[in-house]
């Protein structure tokens, strides 16, 4: 089985690097661009399915994937983007300024602080994991399946941290750029990363 985790274009809050989350954001131009490219680069892979986070930025991004396969987008919620709570829709020098002891403990313990009315990177990663595993488990690692999983930097941060690490520990060790293309293909029942960012 190989899987494609990619994350979605270019958003409005990539740009003015906000806070986005939860929040349902649009796709900048560079975005919508970005997208087609991503398309363009799997159109030769023959998907079994394209899966999204249900958030409008993930699902377009998806869509124009999977409109090259001949495919419906498949959403799960379980795939958005860490709940940011009160700090949804705020720049980090923002936080910075207003909220530096909060900020403090998300340094000291990005794992388990929960900004107020949102969730921890932990509970994050449990709940996307959780979807993951349901999808590997439907298709079968030793299958000849191909799968795409379009969401959010946070999300393949936490997938790549369970796939090389089993837990969240490496949650920071990746960067996952916009519409960067990560291949995983199984080997014997274990997951090999064969790209990042491609």
């Amino acid at each position: 089985m190989t899987v494609y985790l990619i994350r979605h274009g270019e958003t409005t809050a990539n740009a003015s690097k906000t806070f986005a989350g939860i929040s349902d954001v649009d796709l900048t131009e560079k975005g919508k661009m970005q997208a087609g490219l991503a398309a363009e680069k799997l159109k030769d892979v023959k998907l079994e399915a394209v899966f999204s986070s249900d958030l409008k930025r993930a699902k377009e991004t998806a869509h124009k994937i999977a409109e090259k396969q001949g495919l419906h987008v498949q959403s799960i919620d379980a795939f958005r983007e860490m709940n940011f709570g009160i700090w949804e829709g705020k720049k980090f020098e923002e936080i910075k300024a207003s909220d530096s002891e909060r900020l403090q403990l998300w340094f000291d313990d990005f794992q388990n602080f929960v900004v107020p009315e949102g969730e921890s990177v932990k509970e994050m990663f449990e709940r996307v994991t959780e979807a993951y595993k349901q999808i590997i488990t439907k298709y079968g690692v030793d299958s000849d399946k191909q799968v795409a999983i379009v969401a959010h930097g946070g999300v393949i941060q936490a997938l790549l941290s369970f796939l090389c690490f089993d837990n969240v520990s490496g949650y920071w060790k990746f960067r996952v750029d916009n519409c960067g293309i990560n291949k995983i293909e199984y080997v014997m029942g274990e997951s090999v990363i064969q790209g990042l960012n491609q």
